[in-house]
């Protein structure tokens, strides 16, 4: 059977941390913060493999340290990241392209692995979605606004441009899930125009293919300042 495979980013700095190191290799609660959402998709039974992008000075480090030292089983392999985030996707999917291309992939989940509280439930929920279409697109973890919040779009100028209500608005969060085809293609043509998203759905989004939205966890945090990591040390079960 065609597997599914996460890829989980870590190849970032973190400047935002203040901290001498990647934030990913920061201790929470004793335990590399990188290594809680890699032991999420080693407990899934959905999950078939694992890439991790590493910065490149670290792939090293974190091979012995955390893949090995805790027995990681699906980190097939850690790949050398990009200057950005869209550069890292890029460089996992040139890893797995050989493997798609050749229909042994089914899908892909990529995933922050400064998102330390994800849950197997979350990873499985998303898979889930991403079946449900029947043909080719994605799904992403996301939740929604508190009814009080608004959201501007303010021009270079601070002017105000644009008030959305909280109905029109969600948080996006990852893993994100796509059919495996339809991410490569959609990459491909992402480089062909010079695009680079914010986030992997915006380039599948550029393709016309669907992207469902699956409610995301409160808890399911993006680790990027200290206040994060006490933070998220709080919501640890």
């Amino acid at each position: 059977m065609a597997k599914v495979v996460a890829v989980v980013l870590g190849a970032g700095q973190g400047t935002r941390m203040r901290a001498d190191r990647n934030k990913v290799l920061l201790e929470l609660a004793g335990k590399p913060l990188l290594l809680y959402s890699l032991d999420v998709f080693e407990r899934s039974p959905l999950v078939d493999e694992t890439l991790l992008v590493a910065h490149p000075q670290e792939i090293a480090y974190i091979g012995r340290e955390i893949v090995e030292r805790y027995g990681l089983r699906k980190v097939e392999r850690v790949v050398a990241g990009g200057a950005t985030r869209h550069q890292s996707e890029e460089q996992a999917l040139a890893a797995l392209r050989p493997h798609i291309e050749l229909g042994e992939i089914e899908m892909v989940l990529i995933h922050d692995g400064a998102r330390p509280l994800v849950s197997v439930d979350d990873v499985e929920r998303v898979i889930a979605a991403v079946r449900a279409l029947g043909g080719p697109g994605g799904a992403l973890l996301a939740t929604r606004l508190a009814p009080d919040e608004v959201v501007m779009r303010v021009e270079g100028d601070g002017a105000v441009a644009a008030v959305y209500s909280p109905d029109e608005l969600a948080r996006a969060q990852t893993p994100q899930a796509f059919t495996a085809q339809a991410l490569l293609a959609a990459y491909d043509r992402a480089r062909m125009d010079g695009f680079e998203g914010t986030d992997t759905a915006a380039s599948v989004e550029r393709l016309g293919l669907p992207v469902a939205l699956v409610e995301g966890s409160a808890k399911n945090i993006k680790v990027t300042t200290p206040d994060d990591m006490i933070r998220a040390e709080g919501l640890l079960p």
